[in-house]
């Protein structure tokens, strides 16, 4: 990347570009919680059905069985949904055209109701997954470019080596 080149990121965020960035955050704050949920659901039919365990129906063990098995999809899976399609239906900012600049200089960005510019060092985290880069400015938000905006392979490599040399805490692929 020459000092004075810029890669450009533009696009329209869709449900699924931010689902994807809400199940990034639940499972970085609280995966441990679903992995005890999975272990708990795990063995919940092992003990009824192989367990050495006299299972007496009650009230509160169809309460017990319930968190694991409808209260945990629901507060990771199906709210998170619900949430980021109300959030794209309702907030103005995200309902146009977003598009991202990054140069040597910093990340400029603009969209329907705003723009402005950030320099590197407002950037605390960048993770990178299959779909989408996401700027952290704060430990639970995010800033998400998804790849698509980017108009080529070369410059979402591009991109990557430009985050490696500007931010101290990266994870995106080589």
């Amino acid at each position: 990347m020459t000092p004075n080149s810029t890669i450009v990121a533009s696009g329209q965020l869709s449900v699924g570009d931010l689902y994807r960035y809400s199940l990034a955050t639940l499972w970085r704050r609280f995966w441990f919680f679903l992995i005890i949920m999975a272990v708990a659901g795990a063995y919940a039919p092992y003990s009824m059905l192989w367990g050495k365990q006299n299972w007496t129906w009650s009230p509160n063990l169809l309460l017990g069985l319930a968190f694991p098995f409808v209260l945990t999809p629901y507060a990771f899976f199906i709210g998170p949904y619900l949430g980021s399609r109300k959030l794209l239906r309702t907030n103005p900012n995200l309902q146009g055209v977003i598009q991202y600049v990054f140069s040597e200089a910093g990340i400029d960005s603009s969209g329907p109701h705003s723009h402005g510019h950030l320099d590197w060092s407002a950037i605390s985290e960048v993770r990178e997954s299959a779909s989408q880069f996401l700027l952290y400015l704060h430990r639970s938000f995010a800033h998400v470019v998804p790849k698509r905006f980017i108009a080529s392979h070369n410059e979402v490599s591009a991109l990557r080596r430009l985050l490696k040399q500007h931010v101290t805490k990266t994870s995106v692929k080589a």
